[in-house]
């Protein structure tokens, strides 16, 4: 059975309601998981398949996918997809995915989750699936099948739930920023494959986008204060987990790079600084969950 879990904040009248007519037909049970304080009301619709789960409290995205995931299984599910709120699937998503991962498992590979080609909604542009290497890492792009990849965004990743018990679940006390890459690198850890598959797309919005120059193309993605603070602690949380050396390299000048744009340039400049300095210290002297 597949599962679909949609994690839901205060979600924008009707992008819910559209998000589940796209995906209800789709797989065999669909659990919502509304962190909204106070809960957004959210209907599962007319499907008997569909529900919704109202914790009264923002959880953070990692525990509300950890308590998703464990409700499908309960309700029998041997995969569930994971959805933002702002994503837009594919009539046939989680059918091709689907077919991905059991084509990968007759192989006799071992995969713990496959994601789609994601497209930006402001750019419209497709990301390339990514494998981290030094210099530069290995840009992934084909027409069709799948590839191993070192890592997929939350929204859109098929999670094979055989690993689920083997590989733990999301962390998390990290509430949302790096849980995707960190569970990732913990599944290639344990000898699992991260699959991308070329053969279906996900429309995604990843940030906020901020233009520099009204109407011109240089732009930046905007995050508040306090998402600075839990970037910058749970990327050295990373660094002190077993990431990859290639990506924490580069990622160390990315870090540097956002603390002094942050901070200099994008108001509330001594919010931002004050934010991302508490989470430099938290990532380096908070011990990590192991």
């Amino acid at each position: 059975m597949n599962g679909a879990l949609i994690i839901a904040y205060h979600p924008e009248a009707g992008q819910i309601e559209r998000l589940t007519a796209r995906i209800t037909p789709q797989v065999d049970r669909l659990l919502i998981v509304d962190n909204s304080q106070p809960p957004a009301g959210i209907s599962p619709g007319n499907s008997a398949r569909a529900s919704v789960i109202e914790p009264g409290a923002n959880l953070g995205v990692a525990e509300a996918i950890n308590r998703g995931v464990s409700e499908l299984a309960e309700q029998g599910c041997q995969r569930v997809l994971l959805l933002d709120q702002d994503s837009v699937p594919t009539s046939t998503l989680v059918a091709t995915l689907a077919e991905g991962l059991d084509q990968a498992s007759k192989q006799g590979r071992k995969v713990a989750a496959i994601g789609p080609v994601i497209r930006d909604q402001d750019s419209a542009e497709d990301a390339p699936f990514v494998r981290f290497a030094l210099p530069f890492n290995k840009h992934l792009r084909g027409q069709d099948g799948v590839v191993s990849c070192d890592f997929l965004i939350t929204s859109g990743t098929l999670i094979n739930l055989d690993c689920w018990d083997e590989v733990g679940p999301m962390r998390d006390n990290w509430f949302i920023d790096s849980i995707d890459l960190e569970w990732c690198f913990r599944a290639r850890r344990a000898g699992f494959e991260i699959l991308g598959c070329f053969d279906t797309r996900l429309e995604h919005a990843i940030g906020q986008l901020q233009y520099l120059i009204p109407g011109q193309r240089l732009a930046y993605r905007h995050h508040g204060p306090e998402r600075l603070y839990t970037m910058m602690r749970n990327r050295l949380f990373l660094y002190r987990s077993q990431a990859p050396a290639a990506w924490i390299v580069q990622d160390l000048l990315r870090a540097a790079a956002k603390f002094a744009w942050f901070s200099l340039l994008v108001p509330p400049r001594w919010k931002n600084t004050r934010a991302m300095l508490r989470g430099l210290r938290e990532g380096l002297f908070t011990r990590p969950v192991p």
